[in-house]
């Protein structure tokens, strides 16, 4: 089992939206983002087989881009992983087999990467958006947008 860690992409400001945390969407640079990341992870990983994400609209919004990549992926919602979940929260959801990609929020998915690697002092910090992807407990990458976009700037250069 493969598991990609997403985290949403860019947000409306908490001091620009009126209502629910939960309910704050991704912003028009956000879904830009998202889908200009996403474009860039398909050519790594050509394939995920489950994408599961929190319900929180951000993250939604994330996934479903990340959908569009991967229409083959089997899609799952879940409240779950709503920002504060823990590592059992975790388990719940995850999938046996295959490449498994969470969509979710800070610090929940770096404290998930810290606890199933063992390395509590593991300093990591995933940006909006990016993924980790850890195998066997192994962190095998990170893929953070801005690297990204420099490697694509770098080449085209």
């Amino acid at each position: 089992m493969k598991i990609l860690f997403i985290r949403h992409s860019l947000a409306v400001d908490r001091d620009e939206f009126r209502g629910h945390d939960f309910e704050r969407p991704l912003n028009e640079k956000g879904k830009k983002r998202a889908k200009k990341f996403f474009e860039k992870v398909k050519k790594i990983y050509p394939d995920i087989d489950y994408i599961i994400t929190s319900t929180a609209l951000r993250a939604k919004q994330t996934a479903e881009i990340l959908k569009n990549f991967y229409p083959q992926a089997v899609y799952e919602e879940t409240p779950l992983l709503l920002p504060g979940a823990g590592l059992e929260e975790l388990k719940k959801v995850l999938k046996n087999e295959g490449v498994i990609a969470i969509v979710g929020h800070e610090p929940d998915l770096s404290n998930f990467i810290k606890e199933i690697m063992y390395a509590p002092n593991l300093k990591i910090k995933l940006q909006k958006p990016s993924l980790a992807e850890l195998e066997e407990g192994v962190l095998k990458s990170l893929l953070q947008y801005k690297q990204l976009k420099a490697l694509d700037e770098k080449n085209h250069s």
